[in-house]
């Protein structure tokens, strides 16, 4: 077969579809134990300490990675650059404060409602504090995204 025959035919890919797979499940369970963990803590009391702590575990892991022989190198950066991406570091930790929120605060459906958004967060916050602005493309892909997570919960 000539290169272009090879090209047009579509491979499955097999280990795509494990690791999606995979991040469903793992997606179900981590919202599943965010619940519980919210119920046998009383509600929404202590539920910011629980997203403070995934949060500071997933910071310790990755500096072992950082650290760990032949793991990772450590990024290089300046301290200006940290300042640049601390909005970033912000935000997103915010998002996870209200992620865990959600599935403490009603049904792990609306949770999903509040990760659908996630991406139109994003979007915004990165208009807001960094003046970046995304195609109408993209902000139309959106509109499925979470309408189709809304329908779905």
């Amino acid at each position: 077969a000539t290169a272009a025959t090879r090209s047009c035919r579509m491979a499955v890919d097999i280990g795509l579809i494990v690791y999606l797979g995979l991040w469903y499940a793992g997606n179900y369970y981590y919202n599943i134990y965010n619940k519980l963990s919210s119920k046998a803590g009383g509600g929404t009391e202590f539920i910011f300490t629980l997203a403070w702590i995934q949060m500071a575990v997933g910071a310790v892991y990755s500096l072992f990675l950082w650290f760990a022989p032949e793991a990772r190198s450590a990024p290089k950066m300046s301290f200006g650059q940290y300042m640049k991406l601390a909005p970033l570091g912000f935000f997103a930790a915010a998002a996870h404060a209200g992620a865990v929120f959600s599935l403490s605060a009603g049904a792990v459906s609306f949770a999903q409602i509040v990760k659908a958004a996630e991406p139109a967060f994003a979007a915004a916050v990165g208009y807001l504090v960094y003046g970046n602005t995304i195609s109408k493309a993209k902000m139309v892909c959106l509109i499925p995204i979470i309408g189709g997570i809304w329908v779905a919960s």
